[in-house]
């Protein structure tokens, strides 16, 4: 009896499937959830209502990198400090735009988003469009206004040569400094929400200005290279579990960090002047 029931315990189990566990994610997967969660720090909506409100295109990057709007909360070289958004203006006659980029080290550059500009008789299309490799594809925001509505449009069609931040990796303006401590995702969130709650910006899956012109900086995507070859071992933890929905509480949370694995509160490498080291 003994050994037919062994017998019949043996049968039983091979007859049980094993559940194999789940692939781990890909180094690509990680580097995508990372970048998703540094795009949090940049909400695109805030951006257009600024740039409408801007006077021209130096304006525009000087309230960018104010403290006081605290529209940047972006952190792409993850030292815990806002990175200076560098804007470059690109495009001729009726189609104009700018492009916001970013140096998260020497050289090192990553477009953040573009904002183009069509005028379209007496009225002036907006479209604001993430990076794919950071806000992922299919992601547009986009407004239309007359040309007496912002003061930004009358500068942006006149004749005159085109804007180039004259600022660059180590080199910023006095009200830049060295920038500052980023706020925890879920802060920066509910401000940038309650600042653009009825805003006329729309979003689409789909882009408005199918032709628009074409960013110098179109290629420039440090921050997926360095996702991709350098991420640290907090980032990589983070996206391993995010990737597999986990909900271990052991893996630092970019909400409650300056960057990914580094508190709010750590040391800069950046100068707190306008030239040295930094980014």
């Amino acid at each position: 009896m003994f050994a037919l029931f062994v017998a019949f315990s043996m049968v039983s189990q091979c007859g049980r499937k094993s559940t194999p566990a789940p692939p781990a994610p890909t180094v690509e997967k990680q580097a995508e959830v990372i970048l998703k969660e540094y795009a949090k720090g940049l909400d695109l909506d805030a951006v257009t209502v600024l740039a409408k409100k801007s006077k021209d295109a130096a304006d525009f990057e000087r309230l960018l990198n104010s403290q006081a709007e605290a529209v940047n909360n972006i952190d792409l070289n993850d030292d815990g400090k806002v990175d200076y958004i560098k804007v470059t203006e690109y495009g001729s006659g009726d189609r104009r735009g700018f492009s916001l980029t970013t140096e998260i080290s020497p050289g090192k550059t990553q477009e953040i988003a573009t904002i183009d500009f069509q005028k379209e008789g007496d009225k002036t299309v907006m479209q604001t469009t993430g990076n794919s490799s950071l806000y992922g594809p299919g992601n547009y925001l986009h407004s239309s206004f007359s040309m007496t509505d912002a003061l930004l449009m009358g500068w942006l069609f006149s004749n005159r040569s085109s804007y180039s931040s004259p600022y660059g990796y180590g080199n910023y303006p006095p009200s830049y400094g060295g920038g500052w401590s980023r706020q925890p995702n879920d802060s920066y969130t509910g401000t940038m929400s309650s600042r653009t709650a009825g805003s006329s910006v729309s979003k689409s899956s789909s882009p408005v200005i199918s032709q628009p012109a074409v960013s110098p900086n179109a290629e420039k995507t440090a921050a997926k290279a360095k996702a991709l070859t350098t991420a640290t071992q907090s980032q990589r933890s983070f996206a391993s579990s995010s990737s597999s929905s986990s909900t271990s509480t052991s893996t630092s949370k970019p909400g409650s960090f300056g960057g990914f694995g580094r508190s709010s509160s750590s040391g800069s490498s950046r100068s707190g002047g306008s030239s040295g080291g930094g980014k």
